[in-house]
């Protein structure tokens, strides 16, 4: 594929498509950071995916196709298989006669072409698609993955299971028995198939218990015998190098599981409960690219307000909201747009959630007295442009966070508030000083997520009339040509209307009057008004965008905004 991108590469200094010193900084920067080319176009904003398969299509004059929302009919996938597919890059999705319509991510692929060809018996009409596409369409095959699930595990459960009390030894022995393997591999691959961001494994009673949590919300999965679960447990702690003999305390560990050519980074927590010991499996998949700014939800205003201060040599950018907003992937995402050759990244974190070429990680360790402060004061030694700290939680902390952009440095955090306006009390009350923080924070940035209307069965509907009143009377807006959209549940989506997630923001850039309420100590009522009479869009103003665009519900923006 290293060739295809060289011809990508080729057709957008041609065509001018990007602007020239953006496309050789792109270009240099995917051979230095090791990254696809065509990638860091697209997180960098550079050129929509979209824009770009088009161009590729036309170029090598092939027809360009998107499969989203298509379900392409059981016949047709069983006329190439899986393992080809994947190897290929290929994809069927429509026959018609005696030619076989196949979406290709290098159509000039020859071989690819010949060999389907001779397996079939028809003729070939390739079409360009793009690499996320490809692979969201290839976990078609995975559709009957739930009876293959279920069947590996009835198959393998009672084989797996230990009665009463076991030695060490026999523990050990049964945790790399290919019962055991077979039936996490199958877990993790279900997890994964259903684009599951955990894995919790509980005991409840006399039982298992499997859950997922999908776009944010847990499932029960399957109950399995309680008996299995020293097995399990044993086989993940020998996967993340823990003590598999030690039950009394928590214990954090990551391995890695490789499904077809997707790389899986597994996070473990095991913790030990009163019946047992727990476990959560955070699922961070390796080989996925970035998301841009405007595939995380970033669009408008916003987007130019975030590029604006990323592009700045100092000062801080913070972001802020909940735990499981999506801070720490906005923050990569910034990282790996100004990850070039000219500058040096430093991060600490906790934990180290994705590894990142070139950026120095470094992960914060309690034990060994390796705090953010700690590691925050080492990494200023090493002549850093750019830092990442995990997270601004004490005084310490905010102090050396300051003290970093003001002696140069663009820092990037998180900080737990609920919008962006009570940051600054926020940054106060830790300690630190009006008059500093008023000269390096840049911008503060909130988010929530909500679930993403699913678009395969995407309808417009009229809501009950209190619910417009009361979005009305929250944003005052006339909101009578406002369109509503709501998924009616398809096989896509598991019936549920929704598919993915997508971020709704509050972006607060720093102005002369903000730094005047800062340093008279202004409460977050004061400096919200300030910011949206400054133009300021809240992050309920926000979803309202995103309703009207057809991304999410009405009933998901009320409730990720708690208003």
């Amino acid at each position: 594929m290293k060739n295809f991108e060289e011809k990508i590469y080729q057709l957008l200094k041609e065509s001018n498509f990007v602007k020239p010193e953006d496309l050789e900084s792109a270009y240099q920067s995917s051979l230095e950071i090791q990254r696809p080319f065509s990638d860091l176009l697209i997180f960098r904003g550079l050129i929509t995916e979209e824009a770009l398969s088009q161009l590729i299509a036309e170029k090598i004059k092939v027809p360009y196709i998107a499969l989203k929302n298509k379900i392409v009919p059981e016949e047709i996938l069983n006329l190439v298989t899986e393992d080809l597919a994947r190897h290929y890059r290929i994809f069927p999705f429509a026959k018609e006669e005696n030619t076989l319509s196949l979406a290709m991510e290098d159509p000039e692929n020859f071989e690819a072409i010949e060999l389907i060809k001779r397996r079939t018996g028809l003729k070939i009409n390739p079409y360009f698609i793009s690499k996320i596409e490809l692979s969201k369409a290839l976990n078609q095959y995975k559709r009957d993955i739930q009876k293959k699930f279920e069947n590996i595990i009835q198959e393998n459960v009672k084989k797996a299971s230990l009665a009463g009390e076991v030695s060490q030894e026999e523990l050990s022995k049964k945790a790399v028995d290919l019962p055991v393997i077979k039936i996490l591999n199958a877990l993790l691959e279900f997890a994964v198939a259903e684009n599951a961001s955990d894995l919790h494994l509980e005991i409840i009673g006399n039982s298992l218990l499997v859950r997922l949590r999908i776009d944010g919300i847990l499932h029960d999965i399957l109950h399995l015998p309680r008996e299995i679960q020293p097995a399990i447990v044993a086989r993940i702690k020998i996967l993340s190098n823990l003590k598999i003999d030690e039950h009394r305390i928590p214990q954090d560990g990551r391995f890695k599981f490789q499904i077809d050519e997707e790389l899986i980074a597994l996070r473990v927590s095991i913790i030990p409960a009163f019946y047992g010991e727990n476990i959560v499996l955070r699922v961070l998949p390796e080989s996925a690219r970035p998301l841009s700014l405007e595939e995380l939800g970033i669009t408008g205003k916003n987007l130019a307000l975030l590029k604006n201060n990323i592009g700045k040599p100092n000062g801080m950018i913070l972001i802020t909201g909940p735990t499981g907003c999506g801070k720490t992937t906005t923050l990569y995402s910034l990282l790996n747009i100004l990850n070039t050759s000219k500058v040096k990244i430093c991060t600490i974190e906790d934990p180290i959630e994705y590894g990142i070429s070139r950026v120095n990680q470094i992960q914060v360790n309690l034990v060994t007295g390796l705090t953010f402060a700690n590691g925050l004061r080492a990494l200023l030694r090493h002549d850093p442009d750019i830092i990442m700290v995990g997270e601004i939680r004490d005084e310490e902390t905010v102090n050396m966070a300051i003290h970093s952009a003001l002696t140069g440095h663009l820092v990037l955090s998180t900080i737990h508030t609920n919008d962006a306006a009570s940051t600054i009390p926020r940054l106060l009350d830790m300690g630190g000083e009006g008059y500093l923080v008023a000269s390096t924070l840049n911008m503060a940035i909130a988010q929530r997520l909500v679930r993403r209307i699913c678009q395969s069965c995407i309808g417009e509907i009229t809501p009950p009339k209190e619910i417009v009143n009361h979005l009305t009377h929250l944003t005052g807006k006339d909101l009578s040509k406002q369109k509503f959209y709501k998924g009616k549940g398809c096989e896509k989506c598991h019936q549920s209307g929704y598919k993915g997630r997508v971020g709704i923001y509050e972006m607060m850039e720093n102005n002369e009057e903000l730094r005047r309420l800062m340093l008279t100590k202004g409460s977050s009522e004061e400096i919200t008004k300030s910011a949206i009479k400054n133009g300021m869009i809240t992050m309920l103003e926000d979803g309202l965008d995103k309703i009207g665009a057809g991304e999410t519900t009405i009933e998901e923006v009320l409730s990720a905004v708690k208003e």
